[in-house]
C-alpha cells in the first residue's frame, strides 16, 4: 500500500514540475510577443535610414514582430519586377536574398523561430502574391509613406537600384516614378535620386574618358544579349542587397553601391549608342 501512495505522490509532482515548465514556457512566449509588439517600429523610428534600420532590426533593442515596412518592401520589389511584363531570375533571386537578410535579422535579435518561420512563409507568399494582384502601389505604401525621409529615401534608392537589374524600361520607370509620388517627394527630388543610381548615364553625359565596354568586360562589337548578360553578372556581384545578404561591412556595401552607379551608367551609355 505504501509504495501505491509513494507512486502516486511522486507521479503528481512529475505532473506538477511539467505543468509548472509548460506554463513557464507559455509566460515566456507571451511575454516575448508582448516585448516585440511595443517595438513594433522601434527599428525604423530609431534610425537614420533604411540600412541603419536593418542593423537596429537585428538588434536586441528593437525588434519587430508585425514586419509591416520590409513587407511593404517585398511587395513593391514585386510590383517592380513584374512592371516589364515579366520577372526575370536575377530579380527573383534578390527579392530571396532581401527576405533571407531580413530573417538573418530576426535571427540575430533572437525572435522566436516560430515566428520567423511564419515571417518567412508570409514575405515569400507576399512576393508571389504582390506581382498579380490588382493592389494599387499606394496599398503597398501605407507605413513606408509615413516613415521619417531618410527611411523613405533609403527604401527608394533601394528599389531604383533593384529596377536596374534589367535595366530601367518605360514602364519600369513608370512604376518607380509612382513609388517615388507614393513616398511624397517631388518631381525633381525623384528625377535626381534615379539619376544618381543610374549614374547620370541615361543623360548621354557619359564621361568622355571612359569606356562603357571595359566597364562591362565586354566589347564594342559584341551582340548586345551578350552585352547584357555580362551587365546582369556584374549588378549581381555588386548589388548592395545581394551584398548585404552576403554578409558585407558598411564600407564594402558602400563601395558596391559605387560600384552599381559605374555598372549602371555604363550600361545606360551603351544601349543609348546602339539605341536599344
Amino acid at each position: 500500500m505504501g509504495r501505491i501512495v509513494k507512486f502516486i505522490v511522486v507521479t503528481l509532482l512529475a505532473l506538477l514540475v511539467l505543468i509548472f515548465g509548460v506554463f513557464k514556457l507559455a509566460f515566456k512566449l507571451i511575454r516575448s510577443l508582448i516585448d516585440l509588439g511595443r517595438n513594433a517600429y522601434g527599428s525604423v523610428k530609431n534610425s537614420d535610414g533604411f540600412a541603419d534600420a536593418y542593423k537596429n532590426f537585428s538588434s536586441n533593442e528593437y525588434s519587430k514582430s508585425r514586419l509591416s515596412i520590409p513587407e511593404e518592401v517585398i511587395a513593391l520589389m514585386a510590383k517592380v519586377a513584374k512592371s516589364d511584363g515579366q520577372v526575370s531570375k536575377i530579380e527573383v533571386e534578390f527579392m530571396s536574398d532581401t527576405i533571407k537578410s531580413m530573417l538573418a535579422g530576426m535571427k540575430q535579435a533572437r525572435v522566436p523561430a516560430i515566428l520567423i518561420e511564419s515571417t518567412k512563409k508570409k514575405l515569400f507568399s507576399l512576393a508571389n502574391k504582390a506581382k498579380d494582384d490588382q493592389q494599387s502601389i499606394q496599398y503597398y505604401s501605407q507605413s513606408l509613406s509615413k516613415a521619417n525621409e531618410q527611411v523613405r529615401a533609403g527604401v527608394f534608392f533601394q528599389l531604383i537600384t533593384f529596377a536596374s537589374l534589367d535595366g530601367l524600361s518605360d514602364n519600369t520607370r513608370t512604376v518607380v516614378i509612382e513609388i517615388g509620388e507614393t513616398f511624397k517627394f517631388s518631381e525633381e527630388q525623384i528625377k535626381n535620386m534615379i539619376s544618381q543610381v543610374m549614374g547620370g548615364g541615361q543623360t548621354g553625359a557619359y564621361p568622355f574618358d571612359k569606356d562603357p565596354y571595359k566597364e562591362l568586360g565586354c566589347s564594342e562589337n559584341d551582340e548586345f544579349i551578350v552585352i547584357k548578360k555580362a551587365y546582369r553578372k556584374l549588378v549581381k556581384l555588386h548589388h548592395p542587397d545581394y551584398m548585404q545578404g552576403q554578409g558585407m561591412d558598411d564600407e564594402g556595401i558602400q563601395k558596391g553601391t559605387e560600384k552599381m552607379q559605374d555598372i549602371n551608367a555604363a550600361f545606360e551609355e551603351i544601349k543609348r549608342r546602339k539605341d536599344v
